[in-house]
This record gives C-alpha cells, structure tokens and sequence, in this order.
C-alpha cells in the first residue's frame, strides 16, 4: 500500500510538471523535488523519465476507463450503455487534449519522436482495455436479447471497428470545439451502429 501511494505522488507531482513545463524541460531531479523524495527513491520507481511519461499516460487511460465503466453501470439497457461510452470517451478525449498540448510544448524534434512512440504504445494498450469493455457490452446484449449473439471473431472485429470510428468523430469535433454537435453525432452514430448489430 506504501508503494503504491509512493508511486502515485510521484506520478501526479510529474503529470503536473509536465502539464506546467513541457516533458522535453523537465528533469528527474524536477519530478523528485516536487514529489518530495530523493532521487534514489524516484529511481527505486521508475529508471527513467520516460517511464514515469508512459505510467503517466496509463494512469489516465485507467482513470478514464474506470469513469467509463461507472456510467455504463448506471444506465440499464444496451443503447444507453453504448452511447455512454462514447459519450465519456469524447468528453475524457477532450479534456486529455489541453495537456498533451502542454506536454508537447517547446519539443525538439527527437523528444517529439520518442515522446510518439511512447504514447503510440500506451495508445494501443488503452484499445485493448477498451475493446475488452465493448466486447463485455456485446456478450451481455446478446445474452439479454437486445442484439444477436457474436462470434469471438465479430466481437473483436465489431468493437475494434466502433473505437476507430468514434475516435475519427472525437477528432473532428475537438478541432472544432463543437460538444453539443459531437453528442448528438456520437448518439446517431452509436443508433446506427447497434442497428447493424441487431
């Protein structure tokens, strides 16, 4: 439990210098002076601050899925379980976007690389959490009757399908700041979708 606490200020104390400063300017000495350790005890955690980047990536996905699956488990049929989903993955998206701006501020061109290729990896393990809690929704309206029951390989297919789309939705609607609009696309597109499922 020590641990885990441990590794949690020093997590939040880097997200917020790395949201105030830029990934690029801040140091290992910054993230243990802020998290108020030693450096030896940052190094028990984390080898690098790279590593400490992607667990702070990871730290948010998780937050934003467990958000996900509270809003889910409130509304009580397939559609509105759905569209909940996509409705909190857009909000989250959103308010995720001003700190990867901050984060990528002042970049040189080989941070900006290697800053990618990390976010690229957390970004395909966030896919697979999500596509887990998709294909969980499938089963259940399946089982319940809501929609027909999938194959393994349409489960995986269906829900990898549905993430692409909504995140192609999400960029369009952050780049034009337009939330009401982005709701009532997700909803309809979300209708549409669970159509093609019945």
């Amino acid at each position: 439990m020590i641990q885990n606490n441990k590794k949690t200020i020093i997590l939040l104390a880097a997200k917020s210098l790395f949201q105030e400063v830029g990934l690029e300017a801040v140091t290992m000495e910054d993230i243990s002076k802020s998290a108020g350790m030693g450096k030896s005890t940052l190094y028990y955690y984390f080898k690098s601050k790279e590593e400490i980047f992607t667990a702070v990536l990871e730290m948010g996905i998780n937050e934003t899925l467990l958000v996900i699956i509270k809003q889910m488990s409130l509304k009580t049929d397939f559609l509105e379980k759905f569209k909940t989903f996509a409705k909190v993955k857009f909000e989250m998206f959103r308010k995720r976007k001003s700190m990867y701006s901050a984060i990528e501020a002042n970049m040189d061109a080989e941070t900006f690389s290697t800053y990618k290729e990390l976010k690229m990896t957390v970004h395909h393990k966030c896919i697979q959490k999500e596509m887990l809690i998709l294909q969980q929704l499938f089963v259940e309206a399946g089982r319940n009757e809501e929609m027909r029951e999938l194959s393994n390989s349409e489960l995986e297919k269906f829900s990898y399908i549905f993430l692409l789309s909504i995140r192609g939705i999400n960029r369009e609607f952050i780049n034009r700041e337009d939330t009401d609009e982005a709701n009532d696309t997700l909803s309809s597109f979300c209708e549409l979708f669970s159509k093609g499922l019945k």
